[in-house]
């Protein structure tokens, strides 16, 4: 399996050994799990992979990355994460009139709870945000205009 992502300016396609490894990199596996997870979800008829060849698309996907993002970003990815974050908010919103509103003790803790099941989602969308932003300040990018230039 192959899956491409494109955009007007290049044609990234990740092959089953550079899925493999991203999933390794996403699970933060050590170089000893991440070998036996890939060895162990391989095709039997595939070569297992070497150490050398594990770290080569490692670095691949690494050097990829921001390439990746603006494509997401390209794509709506970071409009859908403020749409969730300003949906968490209004929730909340309502939620905190309508404890206001409610009539009885039940009702009200029936509010709260919803209320603290939030704040989990909400601090995540944060971090996620926060996490975005200074990795780009550390590495010196900067929306540049050519995200909003894109045709629909």
């Amino acid at each position: 399996m192959t899956v491409i992502l494109t955009n007007c300016e290049y044609k990234l396609a990740l092959n089953d050994s550079e899925i493999l490894v991203m999933q390794t990199i996403v699970m933060k596996f050590s170089e000893q799990e991440a070998l036996v997870w890939i060895h162990n979800h391989q095709p039997s008829t595939q070569k297992k992979m070497q150490v050398r060849t594990y770290y080569r698309i490692k670095g691949r996907l690494s050097s990829i990355t921001d390439k990746r993002k603006f494509d997401l970003q390209k794509q709506g990815l970071w409009s859908q994460h403020i749409e969730r974050i300003d949906q968490l908010e209004t929730i909340l919103k309502f939620s905190w009139q309508n404890y206001h509103m409610a009539q009885t003790a039940i009702q009200k803790q029936r509010i709260l709870d919803s209320i603290v099941a939030i704040q989990p989602l909400l601090s995540a969308y944060y971090s996620a945000s926060q996490e975005v932003v200074e990795h780009d300040a550390t590495k010196n990018i900067q929306d540049t205009g050519h995200l909003s230039n894109v045709p629909n």
